[in-house]
């Protein structure tokens, strides 16, 4: 018995296959619906929605067989998918390749095989919908595009399955994800109206050195407010492929500069200094206002985090290939449980800061989403108590 080969790129081949998150999943009708018209067609007493994995093919649907999976190395359908086009073996007890396939010598007695690969839109075939007959038989030249239609449509119906299980998850994550938000802006708000309220019912007779602690309370607010809004805009635009991106040739540490100016008045009021060690005329390959909002979440963050005394450094060094920034502080440090979930909308939270700063997490999340737009990577290296470093990489025009 000749074993079909694997193809160079199986592991991708499976990679794909799992993601469609299809194997041993119950009936579904408009799978049983396809063999059924596939056996009808074509007058076999078998026909399969095979879908082969490391070890086994497994039927998604079958007319005609009891078993629910048989053994790769015997599956005439691992041979079907190393072939773009239909498979077939008009007489299998001839062939070479499967006369004493167990599936010819015994049951369910294989003689004539027809296997159209399940070829999904990213090239990878999964598995096959196949015909089968007891009998010896020839295959005309139109029922190879037949086969091959109904073999489109199973693909269809594993696309429509994904695109189903993918909408209800962004749809549970943005569900979560909203009900956090929510509670994170009545903060600021909550501190907006207390003040507004005070003033309003004793503006007469505050002091004027009361007035002036009011109006910077109010303008830490609206900061704060201002912040996560513009993150949440940005983020949304990502989720929905409206955020416009045009790289062009940035000095960093004029970008850094300009950020610094930004958050001028929040590091002063913590006692936080901010120093840039990127040298003058660092060149990186960036959308400038993705860059500019990528660098004040990550400083801010280090702001948010540092208590009087600290510092926010920002470094960059540089290959043939990309810049490589570094964005560190001194601050409180994040647990290890939490680093490997920081950059992932699921696992969104609010953390305050050294001086119970509000926050949501929301601002990492879009600076990851920013680095991964530039096809860089970002990563995260921090101990509780000693600090975080933030590193990103910036590949250079290709």
């Amino acid at each position: 018995m000749f074993v079909a080969p694997m193809s160079p790129d199986e592991p991708r081949r499976l990679e794909a296959l799992l993601r469609y998150n299809i194997l041993d999943t119950e009936a579904e009708t408009a799978y049983d619906d396809l063999v059924e018209i596939a056996a009808h067609i074509y007058g076999t007493p078998i026909a399969l929605i095979s879908l082969v994995d490391g070890e086994r093919q497994w039927f998604k649907a079958k007319v005609g067989l009891d078993a629910e999976e048989t053994h790769r190395d015997v599956a005439f359908c691992t041979h079907a998918i190393l072939h773009d086009e239909v498979f077939v073996v008009p007489d299998a007890r001839k062939d070479k390749r499967f006369h004493d396939n167990p599936l010819v010598t015994s049951a369910p007695d294989i003689r004539f095989y027809a296997g159209a690969p399940l070829i999904t839109s990213d090239g990878y075939a999964l598995g096959t919908l196949c015909v089968i007959d007891r009998e010896p038989r020839d295959f005309e030249p139109g029922q190879y595009s037949a086969l091959q239609a109904l073999s489109r449509q199973v693909v269809s119906q594993l696309e429509l399955r994904l695109y189903a299980m993918q909408m209800q998850d962004i749809n549970a994550r943005k569900d979560r994800f909203f009900s956090l938000l929510a509670h994170d802006l009545k903060s600021p708000f909550n501190v907006l109206l207390g003040f507004t309220e005070r003033l309003q019912a004793q503006a007469a007779t505050l002091a004027p050195a009361k007035i002036v602690a009011i109006v910077d309370g109010l303008h830490r607010a609206s900061t704060q407010a201002h912040d996560l809004l513009a993150n949440l805009l940005d983020w949304s635009r990502f989720q929905l492929g409206g955020m416009v991106y045009t790289p062009e040739d940035v000095d960093l540490n004029v970008a850094v500069e300009r950020v610094f100016a930004l958050l001028d008045q929040q590091s002063v009021e913590k006692g936080v200094a901010l120093r840039s060690l990127v040298k003058t005329g660092t060149p990186v390959y960036a959308d400038p206002p993705l860059l500019q909002s990528l660098l004040y979440n990550l400083v801010l963050n280090g702001i948010k985090f540092s208590s009087s005394g600290g510092e926010v450094t920002v470094a960059c060094e540089r290959d043939d290939a990309a810049a490589r920034v570094a964005v560190s502080d001194r601050g409180l440090g994040i647990p290890a449980a939490r680093q490997a979930r920081l950059f992932d909308i699921d696992n969104y939270a609010s953390t305050p800061g050294t001086a119970g700063e509000k926050g949501t997490g929301l601002g990492i999340i879009l600076c990851h989403e920013i680095v991964t737009r530039h096809g860089g990577e970002m990563e995260v290296e921090s101990e509780p108590g000693v600090g975080s470093s933030f590193y990103f990489t910036l590949p250079d025009k290709a």
